[in-house]
């Protein structure tokens, strides 16, 4: 028997009431930094409160309270469970992707223009951003380049990065950031800092480097976004290059999972104002509305669940080869772009994905292909003792043939030289220092490569009829190349017309002045391939 009962009682209510107060501020700290969506389908909001309670539960001592908290531990662990687990609802996360609208290459991949081919790559442009900002002084020391996205501006397409605080003390004594950056996605030396806007200074205060209230995400959240999933916050201009942060919200479709792009926040990295929209009212020049991540995700489950969660002998399975890229279609509309192979096979592609990234609508093309990774080693073995390393393989149209197109980088990252491949036949390779003649080089490839040439129902074969108005030749790869400018109707052309010997004998005997006729692929470029060729001129022919 105690000797001092009221004591005791005193003693297990201070207790109680130290682990209520406690559980108060532990639960006040985990909503300020985890910011957990407030909405009865996102799991952190639950594990927030079940944390912040253990104090309270923990120091009262009672038996019963910490048997009742383990039960509902336990029960929320089982509602999660069989409300979100692949193994029960498989099916709902194979449907999550959408519905798919077979295509063809020449709906969405972009021909090759040798002028405004974007191929400067992520961490080309950060180089190139990195080597502006060291060249003024007092701003390298004082900040750092964020992470680079891609996007399109005002019918241009650039790598976007704000300047970022480089530490806490940074960000406490100069609150704030003076601009950002711009990379031409051609041509990496067509960098811009830009610390003014209509005259008057830039003053970047929400970021992602920013602390407490200024952090852009938490900064968005306290802006009444509380009860809607944030996720996928970068840095986007508009078309006046006013600065914004753009953010994903986002709900969940299979229990406390499934991610679903519901529409967008964007945040003023300048003012801070904080405007919500819904999808399908979004402006003209956000570009990612579709977080990657979600789509990656979709694109997974989509390929590994086509026969259901027990596919023991992986009939059908496809994994995501590599990682997404956001490329521009013929339409100039952004897609995130994911190839797709067998599982296990890790040499060729049995199609892409092409995803809208404002609307999601899905595109498949059913294109056995080689892999991104085996074209680019393709590419880096045709000069092996340059070392060189090749960026993301990019699909384009290139003579109507879906090619993938990359530049060729040394140690240091530089762009020395580019290369195409074929993604049906990795043997057609062109490789050279100049865009213009990886073009040649890979068009001759094409053309002595019969196989290749006959690029099946994607091509949009044209016959043309015209009088030569200027021919010339030039000696590549073993073999003489031919090129044609023809006059139609009382009217020059501005397309050229290539070809080899191989594909016909009368190239050799042709002519100014002459008729001809010849058929070739439609892919709206100024250098084209042809698949056929006749000189009307030519006798007994």
């Amino acid at each position: 028997m105690s000797r001092h009962p009221g004591h005791s009682r005193f003693s297990r209510r201070s207790l109680s009431i130290t682990g209520l107060v406690l559980s108060v501020l532990l639960l006040a700290a985990l909503f300020y930094f985890k910011i957990p969506t407030l909405a009865f389908d996102f799991a952190g909001m639950y594990v927030v409160l079940l944390v912040a309670a253990i104090p309270a539960v923990a120091l009262t001592g009672r038996v019963g309270l910490m048997a009742a908290y383990t039960a509902l531990t336990l029960l929320f662990g089982a509602v999660v469970f069989f409300s979100s687990a692949p193994i029960v609802r498989a099916d709902a996360y194979y449907k999550m992707l959408g519905a798919e609208h077979q295509s063809n290459f020449h709906e969405a991949l972009p021909p090759i223009d040798i002028t405004q081919a974007p191929l400067v790559s992520q961490d080309m442009a950060l180089q190139a951003m990195q080597k502006r900002l060291s060249e003024i002084a007092s701003l390298g020391s004082q900040v750092r380049v964020g992470t680079p996205v891609k996007q399109l501006v005002r019918d241009k397409l650039v790598w976007v990065a704000f300047l970022e605080h480089s530490g806490f003390f940074k960000w406490y004594v100069d609150g704030a950031t003076p601009g950002y950056l711009t990379v031409s996605a051609h041509d990496p030396a067509d960098v811009q800092l830009v610390l003014e806007l209509n005259g008057k200074p830039l003053k970047l205060r929400y970021l992602l480097s920013a602390y407490f209230n200024d952090h852009v995400e938490r900064h968005a959240y306290l802006a009444g976004q509380t009860t809607v999933g944030l996720t996928d916050f970068e840095p986007e201009i508009d078309d006046d290059g006013v600065p914004y942060f753009v953010g994903t919200t986002y709900e969940h479709k299979v229990g406390f999972s499934g991610s679903e792009s519901t529409g967008i926040v964007t945040v003023n990295a300048v003012t801070g104002a904080v405007v919500r929209y819904k999808l399908g009212t979004e402006p003209k020049w956000v570009d990612r509305i579709q977080a990657e991540e979600f789509i990656l995700e979709q694109m997974q489950d989509r390929g590994e669940y086509i026969h259901g969660y027990f596919n023991l002998n992986n009939e059908g399975r496809l994994r995501v080869d590599g990682y997404l890229d956001l490329v521009y279609g013929s339409d100039q509309r952004p897609y995130w772009v994911g190839g797709m192979t067998s599982k296990g096979n890790n040499n060729g592609l049995s199609g892409f994905y092409f995803v809208d990234s404002r609307t999601k609508a899905v595109r498949w093309f059913k294109v056995p292909s080689v892999s991104q990774y085996t074209a680019a080693h393709a590419a880096e073995n045709v000069n092996p003792e340059k070392r060189y390393q090749a960026t993301n393989p990019l699909p384009f149209l290139v003579g109507g043939a879906p090619t993938y197109v990359m530049a060729l980088r040394d140690a240091q990252g530089v762009s020395r030289a580019f290369g195409m491949v074929d993604m049906r036949n990795n043997q057609i390779i062109g490789v050279a220092d100049t865009l213009s003649a990886t073009l040649r080089s890979y068009q001759s490839k094409r053309s002595t490569n019969r196989v290749a040439a006959d690029i099946g129902a994607e091509a949009r074969d044209v016959e043309l009829s015209g009088t030569v108005v200027r021919i010339s030749s030039e000696f590549r790869n073993n073999q003489t190349m031919y090129y044609i400018t023809l006059a139609t109707g009382g009217k020059t052309l501005g397309t050229i017309f290539t070809g080899s010997s191989d594909l016909s004998e009368e190239l050799v005997l042709t002519k100014p002045d002459d008729q001809v006729t010849l058929s070739y692929s439609d892919s709206n470029t100024r250098v084209v391939g042809m698949s056929k060729f006749h000189n009307v001129d030519i006798p007994g022919l």
